[in-house]
């Protein structure tokens, strides 16, 4: 008998809660399919589940003496994965920056399980434009070792020494609170948003950093106030819906803060807060959409945008007169 028709569907789901329940009333129940399922499974999904007397059930709930059901099943429905999200899976493995986030146990296990899965597309089958060649060193066992040991401190709210070399050039060693990791697809590289005592707020290329150890200090700085690091006011886009420009603009800005509105000719207006340290990278990524987007506001970032676009073209015109 054909029950579900779609591994981890919204049934699926459904079925794997209610079997994961010891027990559960029949208004408890139609509450879960009710909350879980689309608008019409409660006209039949309820049916199905309850003990029926004409035996027209799934045979998948026993009711006792006093009403409750309970799942006939001695165990909890298993984890099953379809090959295609152990091809995904196994993608993610080829990607070194996946290894950052994993110890060395957890790692090989991985590999052991799914080192013959066949991924579902090669590094050398995606193409990143825009992008800077010299990322993070991110196979680098010291890299990796810096990382994991920062990332520990940032989930654990934990005090750290942090060796690191800045941009200047200059050893610096303090005693930092790590707060935010973020990842530059500009630039290919991680950096870890800190607070210190002594240094105060100090955002570090995770690629800098020489040592990291723990911290005997017992003076914790205070976390960091991320409305500081926001902007005083959105940016203000139109998005053309030519060549795909508005699906492939609201895609890559997903993780941004953004209000959005589509106007009867199609094209998308936004509204979009940022991080006033991402504020190149941010105009560089939009001026790559050409003239299927236009910056509208604020006035000083349309001055900004037109000033890269004016020295890109004279780039070309010197290079055009060589």
């Amino acid at each position: 008998m054909k029950i579900f028709s779609e591994l981890y569907g919204t049934y699926f789901r459904i079925i794997t809660h209610v079997l994961s329940e010891h027990s559960m009333t029949e208004s408890e129940l139609r509450k879960l399919i009710a909350e879980e399922g689309f608008g019409e499974t409660g006209l039949f999904l309820d049916k199905k589940l309850i003990p029926q007397e004409d035996g027209s059930d799934w045979g998948l709930l026993s009711r006792d003496k006093a009403g409750v059901l309970h799942p006939v099943t001695v165990i909890e429905p298993p984890k099953v994965l379809t090959t295609l999200q152990k091809r995904w899976l196994r993608t993610q493995l080829d990607d070194p920056r996946a290894w950052l986030f994993l110890d060395d146990r957890e790692l090989a296990l991985l590999w052991e399980r799914l080192g013959e899965i066949p991924p579902l597309y090669s590094a050398e089958d995606m193409r990143c434009p825009d992008r800077y060649s010299d990322g993070d060193p991110y196979t680098d066992p010291v890299y990796r070792r810096n990382f994991r040991m920062v990332l520990k401190a940032l989930k654990a709210e934990e005090l750290i020494c942090i060796r690191f070399i800045s941009r200047y050039g200059k050893v610096i060693e303090g005693d930092f609170l790590p707060c935010k990791l973020e990842y530059s697809k500009k630039d290919d590289k991680f950096r870890v948003h800190c607070t210190s005592v002594r240094h105060g707020t100090s955002v570090i290329n995770l690629a800098r950093v020489e040592e990291v150890s723990k911290s005997s200090s017992k003076a914790k700085p205070a976390a960091l106030d991320e409305s500081t690091l926001r902007c005083s006011e959105p940016l203000e886009i139109t998005v053309k819906n030519e060549r795909g420009a508005d699906e492939r603009f609201l895609m890559e800005f997903a993780a941004y803060e953004k209000r959005t509105e589509r106007s009867e000719e199609g094209t998308v207006k936004v509204r979009l807060w940022y991080d006033r340290n991402d504020e190149t990278e941010l105009l560089i990524r939009l001026l790559g959409y050409g003239p299927t987007l236009e910056i509208t506001g604020p006035l000083h970032m349309r001055a900004k945008a037109r000033e890269r676009v004016m020295r890109q073209f004279g780039l070309m015109m010197n290079k055009g007169e060589q």
